[in-house]
């Protein structure tokens, strides 16, 4: 509370349009905490603030972390994407640190993290709560008259299920990022996938809610594209330095709370990689590409 009382005493009151362009590596105190309370302004409780940043320091770090431990470990189960993907990395990046538009080239590494959020959905499960009454659709195989729930019925949205159900998914439970690079085509009342909808990486909206590993709706996961670039950004840094083999005898084992995460850690040998190429280029990914 000191520390967020401090940083709302030293506000300088700015318009919004300043306050957005300001370059906070230039600035003495360039806190996460100096930029909430800037845009949030005086309106902005210190309960809100302090809120605010459990939710982004807390909430953000652990379903990323766990994000990349799974698709870690999905990698080094399957060597052929794992190289796949580490000369996508090279490809692009080289040496250098990623920019936004290397991003956008490293569709190998999306794809790798859209699929670990597909087979290890964080959360895995989704509870809403009914505001009146409705009829819910039946499905691809359930009542075609779909189910009546009340005003006030709890809603539990196995998103672990629905991302493996082999009515929908070919190979449901195979680790397959080239899966999100294909259509799908629809299944009964299912409408199936409408790229038009897609963006830089695979949404609710082009998969027609058979894809959430952030919910979807007004109540939909805000920190979505934050988090999906944070991961690409960890996982290729992580490719692009070091080499990942997991612990001989090592079983991970699996655990399901807010997050699905690993029963027993994920034991990994480490090593450092030599001779990684250097000046990565938009050329050297299409030309990776076309070799896979």
């Amino acid at each position: 509370d000191e520390l967020i009382l401090k940083a709302q005493e030293t506000r300088c009151e700015q318009n919004t349009e300043a306050l957005q362009n300001r370059d906070y590596k230039n600035v003495n105190d360039p806190s996460l905490l100096r930029f909430l309370v800037d845009m949030r302004g005086e309106d902005a409780t210190a309960k809100q603030l302090r809120d605010d940043l459990m939710t982004m320091l807390i909430a953000g770090h652990e379903t990323t972390g766990a994000v990349l431990t799974w698709a870690l470990h999905c990698l080094v189960q399957n060597p052929e994407e794992m190289a796949k993907v580490v000369r996508e990395v090279d490809a692009v990046l080289g040496d250098r640190q990623p920019t936004f538009e290397d991003i956008r080239e490293m569709k190998q590494v999306r794809m790798v993290i859209s699929e670990s959020l597909r087979l290890y959905p964080q959360p895995p499960i989704l509870i809403r709560r009914a505001l009146g009454e409705d009829t819910l659709p039946g499905g691809i195989n359930g009542d075609p008259n779909g189910y009546k729930i009340g005003k006030g019925t709890d809603l539990f949205i196995s998103v672990w299920n629905l991302h493996r159900s082999p009515q929908i998914w070919k190979d449901a439970d195979k680790f397959k990022p080239s899966r999100f690079d294909e259509a799908i085509e629809s299944h009964g009342p299912w409408p199936g996938y409408e790229g038009k909808y897609s963006g830089l990486y695979p949404n609710e909206s082009a998969y027609n809610f058979a894809y959430i590993p952030f919910g979807g709706g007004p109540r939909k996961c805000l920190g979505d594209q934050f988090a999906l670039m944070e991961a690409v950004i960890a996982l290729s840094m992580m490719l692009r330095r070091f080499t990942f083999k997991q612990k001989e005898g090592h079983e991970p084992g699996m655990a399901t709370g807010a997050t699905i995460h690993t029963a027993n850690g994920l034991l990994m040998e480490i090593g450092k990689r030599e001779n990684v190429p250097t000046g990565g280029t938009k050329r050297g990914a299409e030309e990776m590409v076309a070799k896979s």
